[in-house]
């Protein structure tokens, strides 16, 4: 998901939802990712709404496992990530059957009931009540749909050439600056969510929840993707000032990620990991529809082939 003015940035500047930053971050995982989509079983030729897609990086992925008689829509708040999306979009052989509409997670652009499946890939962390915003989206899937959420979870990640008293310290100043960072006036974080998503589907109703993890695994010398990533996430652990956090300790950590003697990055024995969460449940709930969405369902019939 890419968001307007996002208020948190790393050290240089770079939001870390800015569109730059999410198409590196993609690219740098995009083994995993292929792994992910091919894993769901994505039923062909079937409605696919893909909440907070950003700048529709998702998109080739999807539309390979729903086939040309498929169709997607792209939901975002960010108008900037929806004209990328759509220019991505531009010439390819999925362009005929993919759509992009502006709208929040919890108000759809689409009629209630009318969606076989919504995905939502690193949108959950920024939702301040995911459990409250999944049953939200449970409304807009036919009775027998599916919600798809993935996302991270910084409690999985480790750096095993860092002194692990050092990363130690700096992990725990983030849990406890993303309790206390909406006193502050900076938006609701969780960057340790993905272990949580299991339990908001849950929580919001929907069945057969079924969680898969895949862990991310790199070493030795890095892709200059995933080299972009690994410096980003080390700046973004201390931005904002980190305020629960030593200078010696922010100093310390930074030079191992920046270019120097320090910089663990260049280093023959570099190991790093994480374990990204996919997560599935089921809506067995009749949605009514109200009068509004029966209006949008006359002015949009169902998909013919062609938008």
């Amino acid at each position: 998901m890419a968001i307007d003015n996002p208020v948190h940035l790393n050290e240089c500047g770079l939001p870390l939802n800015a569109i730059e930053w999410l198409e590196t971050h993609h690219r740098s995982k995009i083994a995993e990712r292929e792994q992910m989509i091919r894993d769901l079983h994505l039923r062909r030729g079937s409605k696919l709404l893909d909440a907070g897609c950003g700048p529709g990086l998702w998109t080739p992925l999807l539309a390979q496992a729903l086939g040309p008689r498929g169709q997607i829509i792209g939901v975002d708040v960010s108008a900037e990530a929806l004209v990328t999306a759509r220019q991505r979009s531009r010439e390819q052989w999925y362009e005929a059957f993919v759509q992009y509409k502006q709208g929040s997670m919890e108000h759809l652009p689409v009629p209630q009931g009318s969606i076989n499946t919504i995905f939502s890939a690193n949108v959950c962390q920024y939702l301040p009540q995911p459990a409250h915003t999944f049953s939200m989206l449970g409304r807009y899937l036919a009775p027998g749909g599916q919600l798809i959420v993935k996302d991270i979870d910084f409690g999985t990640m480790c750096f095993y050439t860092i002194d692990p008293a050092l990363q130690a310290r700096v992990f725990q100043a983030r849990v406890d600056w993303e309790r206390d960072r909406l006193q502050e006036a900076y938006s609701f974080e969780d960057s340790w969510v993905g272990s949580k998503l299991a339990g908001y589907l849950r929580e919001a109703g929907f069945e057969h929840v079924q969680e898969k993890t895949y862990k991310v695994v790199r070493q030795g010398l890095l892709t200059s993707d995933f080299r972009s990533y690994i410096q980003g996430i080390g700046r973004w652990f201390v931005c904002e000032g980190a305020p629960y956090l030593s200078h010696s300790d922010c100093q310390r950590w930074l030079e191992c990620f920046e270019d120097g003697e320090h910089c663990v990055l260049d280093q023959e024995i570099f190991q790093y990991e994480e374990t990204e969460f996919l997560v599935t449940g089921t809506w067995t709930r009749q949605t009514p529809l109200r009068y509004f969405d029966q209006q949008i369902a006359i002015l949009e019939p169902e998909h013919t082939g062609c938008l």
